[in-house]
């Protein structure tokens, strides 16, 4: 990332003197006396998410939400006070934090199912630069409708949350924004289970109601990375379409899916495609250990690329270590290669390098690495959106 923030510096500050509004997004309560749709509430705060992460906006992680209520001993379902939402807030460094509630109401006609029924949505706003309260939004209409009332609530706080972007209400109730409300509960449901396979299970009927709903494909693709099964992995990675604002991470991903597979020629390619428009170090990372799979001159560049954008990351030390070594540049080697035996005392991997550096341990061309090169497993869309949105103010 420092990489990243050294080769825009300049530009950073000639184009903006302040950050983005950075916005969290909590899960909605459920006011209603049908447990059975606690679900809507994170389905709500998904979709309000993913498309506030669209514009120059910067919206907390689910993940970094969780860790901050969990810090605050927080139930993610509770009813909060003000108080409540301005500390959980504050925890997370938000300048806004949207919130709210739903109740349901049996169908007029009597209808028993659940997706018969009437539901009725109030989003709220906190404004924590200023500690007052912004406008407080509604939605009402049936379950059935849940997408189009989820689209509406997002179109109208960005309004007001980034004028700037005009969004137009058009683009927020297009056919494919609108997910049968089976798909939405499914995928919901499996963001909430704490059991892999039933998760995989969620996010797969899921994406069979709709195959155009990206977020479960996301989903079932990273569970899939975790459990090896790397060629379907990539298959619900493809259907991240280019216009989606996760399809630099599905392609990272999908570099992963290759690496994993042996396919090294393939895995270049996906990071190489993603490192042209997110220049991110963990991506340089990435495609030089592919270059050197490959035996690619362009590796050591590219290893230097990542180092140079983190010198204090242990990973990146170790990766360039190793490509120095071999390319018998021992010297070089010696320095990043201790670094990273510092970093980490029980690192036999990296003593066993530096031991082969100092001895001045001859590799002639195209020997394989005595030690595996390290990925980077995680990708920060969040903070490159940030700079991205500096930039372009």
């Amino acid at each position: 990332m420092q990489f990243f923030r050294r080769l825009f510096g300049l530009i950073l500050l000639a184009a903006l003197p302040a950050q983005s509004a950075t916005v969290l997004i909590l899960r909605f309560h459920n006011a209603s006396s049908f447990p059975d749709l606690s679900w809507v509430g994170e389905s709500v705060s998904e979709v309000l998410s993913s498309e506030l992460s669209g514009t120059s906006l910067i919206v907390i992680s689910r993940d970094t939400r969780s860790e901050a209520m969990k810090r605050l001993s927080l139930r993610a379902e509770a009813d909060y006070t003000k108080a409540t939402v301005i500390r959980l807030g504050q925890t997370v460094d938000a300048d806004y934090v949207i919130y709210g509630s739903y109740t349901a109401s049996p169908a007029p006609d009597g209808a028993k199912e659940l997706r018969n029924s009437q539901l009725s949505i109030t989003a709220r706003l906190m404004d924590l630069r200023h500690f007052h309260d912004g406008p407080e939004v509604s939605e009402a209409g049936k379950l059935a409708d849940l997408a189009r009332m989820e689209e509406h609530l997002s179109w109208q706080d960005i309004k007001f949350l980034d004028p700037a972007s005009n969004p137009k209400i058009e683009d927020f109730l297009a056919p494919q924004k609108i997910i049968p409300v089976d798909a939405q509960e499914s995928y919901v449901r499996g963001l909430l289970s704490a059991n892999r396979d039933q998760r995989q299970k969620w996010f797969m009927q899921a994406v069979n109601v709709d195959a155009h709903f990206i977020s479960p494909s996301m989903e079932l693709g990273k569970l899939l990375w975790e459990k090896k099964d790397y060629r379907a992995a990539l298959l619900a990675f493809q259907r991240v379409p280019p216009a989606d604002a996760r399809y630099p991470e599905a392609r990272f991903r999908m570099g992963l899916c290759a690496y994993s597979a042996g396919d090294f020629s393939a895995a270049a390619g996906y990071f190489r495609e993603v490192a042209k428009t997110v220049p991110l170090n963990e991506v340089y990372n990435n495609l030089a250990a592919a270059e050197a799979a490959l035996n690619q001159p362009a590796a050591l560049d590219d290893f230097r690329k990542a180092f140079d954008g983190d010198p204090n990351d242990s990973i990146y030390a170790f990766n360039l270590g190793l490509a120095l070594l071999r390319q018998n540049q021992y010297d070089e080697a010696i320095k990043h290669l201790t670094a990273a035996a510092q970093y980490d005392t029980a690192d036999d991997d990296a003593e066993t390098l530096l031991t082969l550096a100092e001895d001045k341990t001859p590799f002639p061309p195209g020997t394989k690495a005595p030690v595996p090169v390290r990925l980077k497993l995680n990708f920060d869309a969040t903070a490159f959106r940030e700079l991205k949105a500096m930039l372009t103010k």
